[in-house]
């Protein structure tokens, strides 16, 4: 993991508690962009929603309260990881000649000048270079008696290999601004995209809707409406496993690529061995439908699976890779799935919801990626909702 990913990883774990605080604005984001929905109301593209939700509150986390609410700074929230994701979605058929070849390949548009990220950057320096200044110029002026934020951006300024003596003329805003743009990567299009098919999933399981409102019921009173804190959600073990099951059936093939590092090759257990530099995908579905690993019927949709095993969605272990495993695992994991909790606890709390067709499509594939092309998701509030 790099230093960066270290650094966060970090952060999230000591700030756990007061990170889930922070997503309690997602309420304020789902009436707005999900609205009252008095009369069923059908939205086409779910993923586009999730991110303009997830954005407002992650927003918050990164660049603090000064910036969070800037529109080019949820564009970047909201576009950022799209204007990478076509790269990806080209098929690595050169590699089957020499992995250098792909590379060589889809590097092609970058080689002539073509950087998507260069447009975001400029934004992130110009928002948060004002901050900055202010930030330390408070901190020198006012001493002890300053309160610093609590935020991601925060965090980089009191490293003094970043801010040198804390002097706002000697930042390495450049590294902060890539920072915070890895930060964006890394969260907007895997919480967003899992967000929208939980959502998709709780429509096709009509089976286990019952069950999920009368949890979300309870926690909801026994807060008594208040802000969500980390105890409440660690009280949602139906919503967890549902989300949990949601992830395993999350259909992508392959995912999580690694690089081999070794001096020279790779061996693995069965003899195979893997030339250093070459990059290794995880087979996904070899893990996720394998009977002896998940238990009884794993082509099976079942939400509370992993409630009888009392696995959490954030727990690492080898039934579930989506977030790695052992030190390289998902730094943000906690912060992303208590955001799908949140966003999944406030839709079943207000909503019911339905798809167009109220069918399960069957599954298609772009290579080695799950299409998720389906129809429309229906929401109609809920007659005894809660507002």
């Amino acid at each position: 993991m790099t230093k960066n990913g270290v650094f966060m990883k970090d952060w999230f774990t000591k700030k756990i508690d007061w990170l889930t605080t922070k997503l309690h604005s997602n309420i304020k984001a789902i009436d707005m962009y999900i609205g009252d929905c008095v009369e069923p109301k059908v939205i086409r593209d779910p993923v586009k929603v999730m991110r303009d939700i997830i954005s407002i509150p992650f927003s918050s986390l990164a660049f603090g309260d000064e910036c969070c609410h800037y529109d080019d700074i949820l564009d970047i929230f909201r576009n950022l990881t799209a204007s990478f994701s076509k790269l990806f979605l080209i098929p690595p058929l050169l590699a089957f000649i020499h992995p250098w070849l792909h590379q060589q390949f889809v590097t092609i548009p970058y080689r002539f000048g073509w950087n998507p990220y260069s447009k975001y950057r400029d934004t992130i320096i110009r928002r948060i270079r004002p901050v900055i200044e202010k930030r330390l110029n408070d901190r020198k002026r006012l001493g002890d008696d300053w309160v610093a934020p609590m935020d991601l951006l925060q965090v980089y300024l009191d490293n003094p290999r970043i801010t040198p003596d804390f002097d706002p003329n000697n930042v390495n805003i450049n590294y902060i601004a890539d920072s915070l743009g890895v930060y964006v990567l890394g969260s907007m299009h895997t919480t967003s995209n899992r967000t929208a098919t939980a959502l998709y999933d709780l429509a096709w399981r009509k089976e286990y809707a019952q069950e999920l409102y009368e949890e979300a019921q309870e926690i909801n009173k026994q807060c008594n409406g208040n802000e969500l804190t980390s105890r409440d959600f660690n009280k949602m073990v139906k919503l967890d496993s549902f989300i949990k099951e949601s992830f395993r059936n999350f259909d992508d093939i392959l995912g999580l690529p690694h690089i081999c590092t070794v001096k020279s090759f790779c061996t693995l257990k069965n003899g195979y061995q893997i030339p250093k530099g070459r990059i290794i995908y995880l087979n996904f579905l070899d893990t996720h439908y394998d009977e002896e690993i998940q238990g009884r019927d794993p082509m099976k949709f079942y939400a509370f699976r992993h409630l009888e095993r009392n696995a959490s969605a954030t727990k690492i272990e080898r039934n579930l890779i989506i977030f790695g495993n052992g030190k390289h695992s998902c730094p943000g994991r906690f912060m992303a799935v208590n955001q799908i909790k949140m966003v999944l606890h406030m839709v079943i709390l207000k909503y019911n919801v339905t798809t167009e067709t109220g069918k399960i499509p069957p599954k298609k594939y772009s290579g080695p990626i799950l299409n998720r092309v389906y129809d429309g998701l229906v929401f109609e509030r809920r007659k005894d909702s809660v507002n």
